[in-house]
């Protein structure tokens, strides 16, 4: 069994937006948005009541990286 790989990528000293591999899915990730390291419901990236987001393209991952700019106001850093 191989285990998906997982990036984090920082915006700022108090978010990271988690971006992993979906398992059986080639090039569809896994998206999680931690603030001062709990997972959190980050409208416009996640779904209310959710705090993880499926399926996503490597496009949508884009649009959500700019999101997270745009709400944080950080530059992304990988960790």
């Amino acid at each position: 069994m191989t285990l998906p790989k997982q990036k984090i990528v920082r915006f700022g000293p108090d978010y990271k937006l988690s971006i992993v591999d979906e398992v059986n899915h080639e090039d569809r990730f896994e998206l999680a948005v931690f603030h001062k390291g709990k997972m959190v419901e980050m409208p416009g990236i996640t779904n209310p009541g959710d705090t993880v987001t499926r399926f996503k393209s490597a496009a949508d991952v884009q649009i959500i990286m700019k999101k997270m700019y745009t709400i944080t106001g950080e530059l992304p850093e990988n960790s």
